[in-house]
């Protein structure tokens, strides 16, 4: 499955010309026509993207959800979701593609699917709206394609707003047309899918004998790939179940890990560390003195 870890990889594979910034685009469908690959089989990237189409046949699906044959509709997917479509050269239309750092800039702004939530749910799309709002929302996306264009002055924060205000017309609307109660229920059962599934990938991560070539189970990044997720959006998924950041979790399970170790076995402490995935083992001796406020040769003295 192809994977897109940039826009300009995301624009080359789909057939269509590089973007302007490396962090955010915005395109008509119409401009996309005559280039873009009517069929793309599954894949993925790493960014979020809005859409609003006006007209088009064909089918494209994100996450569980197709969109087939609709005419005026809200649509919208998350960074790793899979995604593929099957259309015909017709649609119209414009869509946004950006990542989190775009959204958040450097302001003090929330993860992205902290604030706007629906963004995880994937039976949240596609969001059929009215003519009076998609006239809205055309004037909306046209005056943020022009600003785009223009490239002037401040134009990434400028547009750093029209998202942020982008999303709160898609979550207003979201509201209004899907049951708040389904969405809480729906989005807990996934959410703690999630965290059981990482518990379960935790506890087999450190088992002997497992080999790891790139990404190592003492990284948060390391389970956000076993779960095809974003590791910001595994994050806030896990804090939202346990009130505790996914680091916060596997360095207590190495915590506990390492003091069995030291408790129970004559290995020594680069043993341990090694055995824990610590390439240098004055980092696993930091590390462990910043939560034990000992040494673990200390800590293993004072069990005697």
């Amino acid at each position: 499955m192809q994977h897109f870890s940039t826009l300009e990889a995301y624009c080359e594979g789909i057939g269509i010309p590089k973007p302007m910034w490396d962090s955010f685009d915005i395109r008509s469908f119409e401009e996309n026509m005559a280039t873009v690959k009517s069929q793309m089989p599954p894949f993925k990237h790493e960014f979020y993207a809005l859409a609003l189409k006006l007209g088009g046949t064909g089918y494209a699906k994100i996450g569980n959800h197709t969109t087939a044959n609709q005419e005026t509709i809200l649509f919208f997917n998350s960074p790793y979701q899979i995604q593929h479509w099957d259309i015909a050269p017709d649609w119209k239309g414009y869509y946004i593609i950006f990542s989190e750092d775009f959204y958040r800039g450097n302001s003090q702004r929330k993860r992205i699917t902290e604030s706007f939530p629906f963004l995880l749910i994937d039976h949240s799309i596609p969001i059929s709206i009215t003519d009076e709002d998609a006239s809205l929302f055309t004037d909306f996306f046209e005056d943020m394609y022009r600003e785009h264009r223009d490239n002037r002055p401040n134009a990434r924060q400028i547009i750093r707003h029209y998202v942020h205000i982008a999303l709160h017309k898609v979550a207003r609307l979201y509201d209004y047309s899907v049951d708040p109660a389904v969405v809480t229920t729906s989005q807990r059962s996934q959410d703690l899918a999630v965290v059981s599934r990482f518990k379960a990938l935790l506890d087999l991560a450190f088992h002997p004998g497992r080999h790891y070539s790139d990404t190592l189970p003492n990284q948060v990044q390391y389970y956000a790939e076993q779960l095809n997720l974003h590791p910001n959006h595994f994050n806030a998924i896990v804090k939202r179940i346990t009130d505790r950041s996914a680091s916060d979790m596997i360095y207590a399970h190495i915590l506990n890990l390492a003091k069995s170790k030291l408790s129970y076995t004559d290995m020594s402490v680069k043993e341990i560390a090694f055995d824990l995935y610590y390439n240098y083992p004055n980092h696993f001796a930091n590390f462990f003195k910043s939560r034990m406020k000992m040494t673990p040769s200390q800590y293993r003295k004072s069990l005697k």
